[in-house]
């Protein structure tokens, strides 16, 4: 992938047109980038693929870790994995932050299943996942300006670019927006972070994982989010045909 920073635009080695974001002067080499990625999907797309149709159990766990991690919750993949056990729901492993686990986990692979299906997103369905992981915090900061905006999100992500460079600016577009203009006062970045992976599922791209103690800084920077995110698309597409990257499909 060639990602590069500059202070003045200019065309690079492959001659892509540059695509600079912001005040920071992010240039991106999307045609070389764009062919990158294009090989790596139809490899993927084979018969013979390594590609599971579903992420694997890991993918739920390591999501919900890194997604809570980032929100500021001391959580440890200890703590996943005990509350995501089986039978841990009905052996007196019932605290909130545990049952707040058990349905992050459970959401991530709701969204992987309406996915397959073809599923739209609807507002309500993202009202009831905030309902789930705050536990019954109410609903009151979602008011009439909120609804609208969430809304509009929905609508956003009902209607994906299947063009990779417009799909991965306007995910990048929508997920700093909502970092940066919370709609609820807690859990904000978890919900964000679940919109992401509709957002990402819907334009036909892999599910990403942030790094907890790397990427808190640019979520609300839609620059250097862009960049990452390009970087964690290119990861998650290494691992799904075996690779050893870091990255989750």
């Amino acid at each position: 992938m060639s990602i590069e920073h500059h202070s003045v635009p200019g065309n690079g080695a492959s001659g892509a047109k540059p695509f600079r974001l912001g005040k920071v002067g992010i240039r991106i080499d999307w045609v070389r980038w764009l062919r990158l990625i294009q090989r790596k999907r139809r490899m993927t797309a084979r018969p013979d693929s390594p590609r599971a149709a579903t992420p694997p159990s890991a993918y739920f766990t390591a999501a919900t870790l890194s997604s809570f991690q980032l929100e500021g919750i001391p959580l440890k993949p200890m703590e996943v994995t005990q509350a995501v056990s089986h039978g841990a729901a009905g052996k007196g492993f019932r605290s909130r932050s545990s049952q707040r686990i058990r349905n992050h986990v459970a959401i991530l692979r709701r969204i992987e299943k309406s996915l397959r299906a073809g599923a739209t997103l609807t507002t309500q369905t993202v009202v009831r996942w905030y309902t789930s992981i705050s536990c019954g915090l109410s609903l009151a900061a979602l008011d009439e300006t909120n609804m609208s905006r969430l809304d509009n999100v929905v609508r956003r992500i009902n209607s994906p670019q299947f063009r990779l460079q417009p799909a991965i600016t306007e995910i990048a577009r929508v997920h700093a927006q909502l970092n940066a203009d919370p709609l609820v006062p807690s859990f904000n970045g978890i919900l964000a972070r679940l919109l992401l992976q509709y957002h990402l599922g819907r334009c036909g791209l892999p599910r990403v994982l942030f790094d907890a103690s790397a990427d808190s800084t640019l979520l609300k920077d839609e620059p250097r989010l862009l960049k990452r995110i390009l970087e964690l698309v290119d990861s998650a597409y290494e691992m799904m045909q075996g690779g050893k990257r870091d990255g989750v499909a």
